[in-house]
């Protein structure tokens, strides 16, 4: 294998080795990192979309993402979506995502929540984790645990 093929294959084969050590994290981990599949609203339940580009600098921040999610177990149904496969496309094409943005959370389909009396919008990275190509959002994982304590009614 030559260059950018290799690097697809270690990328896909990382990607699969993080998810057979998701799958044995236990009921709320794999809540949190949930894969696939179209999210389905279970009453009380509150739905949370990831859609993601599955690369770095991405990643350490999903792991973010991933703890604040666990802290809601089963009141959260996390769906995520690789912005680069074809699942990850028409779940981005379905919600009229056409930015190209490293990050975006869905909480019950929406990407805007009002924390601490300003609204937020769930876009690119978290304050403070932006790179030189792609600015932060304007958004914290502060915020992201709010706006999911006051989805789920949890204090």
């Amino acid at each position: 294998m030559k260059g950018p093929v290799l690097k697809k294959a270690i990328v896909g084969l990382l990607g699969l080795a993080a998810l057979v050590v998701l799958a044995g994290c236990g009921q709320s981990a794999a809540a949190a990192a949930g894969q696939g599949g179209a999210s389905g609203a279970t009453p009380g339940v509150v739905t949370v979309d990831v859609l993601y580009l599955n690369h770095p600098p991405v990643r350490p921040v999903l792991s973010q993402v991933d703890e604040v999610l666990t802290k809601y177990g089963d009141k959260v149904k996390v769906t995520r979506y690789d912005a680069e496969t074809d699942q990850g496309a028409a779940f981005a094409k379905a919600k009229g995502i056409t930015q190209h943005e490293p990050m975006v959370i869905l909480i019950n389909g929406s990407t805007d929540a009002k924390v601490d009396g300003r609204q937020v919008k769930f876009l690119s990275f978290p304050q403070g984790q932006g790179t030189g190509m792609v600015p932060d959002g304007a958004w914290s994982m502060q915020d992201l645990d709010a706006a999911l304590a006051q989805a789920t009614g949890t204090k």
